[in-house]
């Protein structure tokens, strides 16, 4: 009997970067004896039915479970109500632990969506720079752009979208052919919002939804030691620590989130840094997840959460998680791909042998076909960067008939198929620097001189060189 929880890597010096992971590391440490359960960082959502991390998996009969509030009541069935944290609870303490977790994962989500994901800057610079530790080549050009897709959607609904600046309305090359760029105002970004007068509506806004938060948790808490009682540790205490850390911890650009809650609400900032003190005790590495040293740091972590290494992951597999994570990524046929996972793992496909025949079929047709066309882009961009070139005499080839080229065209075509164009652009963009490199290595290894020219066509014509 033993229970394996893969969840996504650490960062931030906490066990993982998701909240939902968190809280259930901190609730599964608190409820099942040491041995019986085990911690695996594979930082792959393929692994769970329904496509998200924490997932349970029962090694006894290959069973899993996806997502926190599923592996919560799973582990109360598996324990025959043994390991269920809240089952002392009584009367008004139920009534608030069920209230305000339902509270904490729907008010604190869109929080941390715009914080790490939404936030550009706070997402370029620290955010997506994580999965590329976490995650093994090329996983990392699909996973973080997909999660922020999701994180849009989820605060779409708040009207911050100001916080993306790499959203932008309009038509560019619209507008620059109307008002010259010297005299166009740039649009307000994160940066500038957050760094104008605090009288800046997107800065009420974000102070006004943080501070809403943190109260309500605060004032539930009040002067006892736990959330809902003074003496016994419940599943909202698990489920606050894992969002709030996540709110406290990480080091952004932006730190709106954490500068809110440090100025305004101290005491819910030493309650958290306690509790995690009292989970974890020490700052958690990737290395620790791994298992890749043996220093006293190490050794110290092991003791306290069960971390197990996860699978190596060869070339095959690795390939085989991309190109499914990206078929799901593709309009259209990415939904029916959900859709099938979920009738499945319901139960609702074995009640009609031929429609779940039927329904694999299409399945195997649309997914082959989304690949197909996935290296179809990949092949059309390779060819259009010059990294595979079409012989001079090739039948059909043409001449470029646009100045400008096609470029822009192309860019737009793979754009227009969402995560997925840009994780082919991003793929073929370092194919292309890889190119580029290894030629320049050929180069100096013939010890021959290197001249780079510049050449320049003007408005009217002229061609100018420069060496």
């Amino acid at each position: 009997m033993v229970l394996e929880l893969h969840i996504w890597g650490p960062s931030f010096g906490l066990p993982s970067i998701d909240a939902q992971c968190l809280a259930t590391i901190a609730y599964m440490q608190q409820v099942i004896p040491r041995g019986q359960w085990f911690l695996v960082a594979s930082s792959n959502p393929t692994l769970s039915p329904t496509n998200e991390l924490p997932a349970l998996r029962d090694r006894e009969n290959g069973d899993w479970v996806g997502g926190y509030r599923n592996i919560i009541n799973f582990i109360t069935e598996y324990s025959s109500g043994k390991w269920d944290m809240d089952a002392s609870l009584r009367g008004q303490e139920k009534a608030d632990c069920t209230a305000y977790s339902a509270f904490i994962q729907m008010h604190g989500q869109p929080l941390l969506d715009l914080s790490l994901y939404v936030s550009s800057q706070n997402y370029t610079e620290i955010t997506r720079p994580i999965f590329n530790t976490i995650q093994s080549f090329p996983l990392p050009y699909l996973t973080p752009p997909h999660l922020r897709t999701e994180a849009k959607k989820r605060t779409e609904y708040l009207g911050l979208s100001s916080l993306d600046i790499d959203t932008e309305d309009g038509d560019k090359s619209r507008d620059s052919s109307i008002i010259p760029e010297s005299l166009r105002r740039g649009k307000q970004t994160v940066s500038s919002l957050l760094a104008a007068s605090p009288e800046t509506n997107a800065q009420i806004r974000l102070d006004a939804l943080a501070t809403d938060f943190f109260e309500s948790i605060q004032e539930l808490k009040g002067k006892k030691r736990y959330l809902v009682s003074d003496s016994q540790i419940s599943s909202l205490d698990c489920l606050a620590l894992g969002f709030i850390s996540l709110m406290l911890y990480p080091e952004l650009p932006q730190p709106w989130l954490s500068r809110t809650m440090r100025r305004k609400f101290p005491l819910l900032v030493k309650w958290v840094q306690e509790l995690k003190d009292e989970m974890w005790h020490a700052v958690v590495t990737l290395d620790d997840a791994m298992l890749t040293q043996s220093s006293a740091n190490a050794v110290q972590q092991n003791k306290i959460l069960p971390w197990q290494a996860p699978e190596s992951c060869g070339i095959l597999n690795v390939g085989g998680i991309f190109w499914t994570s990206l078929a799901d990524s593709l309009p259209v046929v990415g939904q029916r791909r959900k859709d099938n996972r979920m009738h499945r793992y319901s139960g609702e496909a074995g009640k009609d042998s031929s429609s779940s025949s039927g329904s694999n079929i299409w399945t195997y047709i649309t997914t082959a076909g989304s690949l197909v066309a996935a290296f179809g882009l990949v092949a059309g961009y390779a060819l259009h960067e010059g990294l595979i070139q079409i012989p001079e005499h090739w039948p059909g080839k043409k001449e470029n008939e646009n100045e400008n080229g096609s470029k822009s065209g192309n860019t737009q075509s793979l754009n227009d198929l969402g995560e997925a164009g840009q994780t082919l652009f991003a793929f073929a963009d370092h194919m292309d620097e890889s190119f580029q490199r290894e030629r320049q290595r050929e180069l100096e290894g013939s010890n021959k001189s290197i001249v780079e020219v510049d050449v320049d066509v003007g408005k009217d014509g002229i061609v100018r060189f420069r060496v």
